[in-house]
């Protein structure tokens, strides 16, 4: 079997990736580029981030912040240096048309540190919640995590969030009970899915689309 070859169209142009195994005609899954912006705000601001468990007994410190929306301008600064550093991408699901869910898999270690680490994430929409598409979202992330200039893929995720939990069991991850803190963001998982065998997934059925021009930055 020939060597797997990453290919550089993932960061050098746009595109859109169909599942011909998929039983819904109008899924899709897009690269979100700068044009999307404003709608990934907006979709960020509502997507689904289960709450913590609230405590049975009184707190005597303040409630935790709920999680922020995953910023506009580090996607943006992402699509611009992906281009040449080939280290991240986001990925938008489209159902008939409508921005339904979020995926990225992007490295989350210095450019000069080694080894190096890419990090996979997921938002849903409430409507989707429960239809399995996280599922496939994921599968899609984990064929893309392929093409990502890092050593190590890896996913976390909060205890409480039994959703996701479930969704990374479900394409055979393991989680182990690790805490990981980023500078300037604090504790940002409970629990990870460490060394993910991203090969696994290099022979996932799907179509892509690429676009010949790319969106301007």
């Amino acid at each position: 079997m020939a060597p797997f070859q990453r290919d550089d169209r993932f960061f050098t142009k746009d595109w859109t990736i169909t599942l011909p195994s998929r039983p819904e005609p109008n899924l899709r899954f897009i690269r979100l580029t700068p044009a999307e912006t404003a709608a990934f705000i907006r979709f960020a601001e509502g997507a689904i981030i289960p709450p913590a468990p609230k405590s049975t007994e009184a707190s005597l410190t303040e409630p935790r912040d709920p999680p922020k929306p995953i910023p506009g301008e580090r996607m943006r600064r992402m699509y611009a240096e992906s281009r040449t550093r080939h280290h991240g991408l986001d990925v938008y699901m489209s159902l008939e048309g409508r921005f339904v869910g979020w995926g990225g898999v992007f490295e989350i270690t210095a450019p000069d540190e080694k080894p190096s680490v890419a990090n996979i994430g997921i938002r849903l929409s409430p409507e989707v919640q429960g239809k399995g598409l996280g599922k496939v979202l994921m599968q899609v992330l984990l064929r893309l995590s392929n093409e990502v200039d890092a050593d190590i893929i890896e996913a976390g995720t909060m205890k409480h969030n039994t959703s996701m939990r479930a969704m990374a069991k479900s394409v055979g991850l393991v989680e182990t009970d690790e805490i990981k803190e980023v500078p300037g963001q604090g504790v940002v998982a409970e629990l990870l899915f460490k060394n993910i065998e991203r090969e696994k997934w290099r022979d996932l059925d799907m179509v892509v689309e690429f676009r010949d021009q790319v969106a301007s930055e």
